[in-house]
């Protein structure tokens, strides 16, 4: 079967890209595994079969999901979770004892925001506003079952650090019923990551050097002498080229990390 062909936004419209300057990494790296003809195969196959069961989820384990999102889908619409192994900021929680009601989870206030999937006996639950995301993961019924009082497990010294962000992340969201722009600040290099992904658009509609150093870095490259004239953007275009490639061949995933 074909690689689902997905309409890909204009490389040279940098509106089309705004979303992504406030999203989170895992929403970036979403941006490149869609991309990928292997995912959009996959994806197509599993998502347009009759069956979702085991066979679906262990396939899309291979690109580091719990489940297939459409490839189709982009920032802010996308509501990808990814599986821990891949993305070490999912906090690991089960059902504690009776509690004060102000200390007790209630899925259905968090419905507009919530995505609950049960795959290999757990409970995976995405929070995600399309732009920020925080993920929980639970035995079955930990989760979906109405108020309850969640115990969190938090291990290690350098592996701690990733689930206390998202534990911190998560009772903030709780108490303020949004997303703390304190602890989901945007990223430092988002500017430049989304000129990475136009590029490689752009590549992808065959577009070369010279146009894509003309549309995304200076409108002074131009002509057939511009790289002897303009060294220097020669020179950031080839990074950012390079750069893409490397993104495209699975170097996106240490976003996630």
């Amino acid at each position: 079967m074909q690689a689902l062909k997905v309409p890909w936004p204009d490389w040279r419209d940098a509106a089309a890209y705004a979303p992504l300057l406030d999203a989170d990494r895992s929403l970036l790296a979403w941006e490149w595994l869609r991309r990928t003809a292997d995912y959009r195969a996959a994806a197509g196959r599993a998502l347009g079969a009759s069956s979702k069961g085991a066979g679906a989820a262990g396939a899309a384990a291979r690109f580091g999901l719990i489940a297939f999102e459409p490839a189709w889908l982009s920032v802010p619409d996308a509501r990808p979770l990814w599986r821990a192994d891949f993305h070490p900021y999912v906090l690991r929680a089960e059902i504690a004892g009776a509690g004060q009601p102000a200390d007790l989870f209630e899925l259905d206030r968090m419905s507009g925001i919530a995505r609950l999937i049960v795959a290999d006996e757990t409970e995976h639950l995405l929070l995600s506003d399309g732009r920020k995301s925080i993920r929980l993961d639970g035995a079955p019924g930990t989760f979906g079952r109405g108020p309850v009082r969640l115990r969190y497990s938090i291990e290690g010294l350098a592996t701690a650090a990733s689930p206390l962000l998202t534990l911190r992340r998560f009772l903030a969201l709780c108490r303020g019923a949004q997303f703390s722009r304190a602890l989901h600040g945007r990223e430092v290099r988002a500017r430049r990551w989304i000129l990475v992904l136009r590029a490689w658009d752009a590549l992808a509609t065959g577009a070369d050097q010279r146009r894509i150093a003309g549309e995304l870095l200076s409108r002074t490259a131009v002509g057939p002498r511009w790289r002897s004239r303009e060294s220097s953007v020669r020179s950031q275009v080839q990074r950012l080229v390079r750069q893409a490639r490397q993104f495209a061949d699975g170097g996106y995933r240490a976003l996630l990390h």
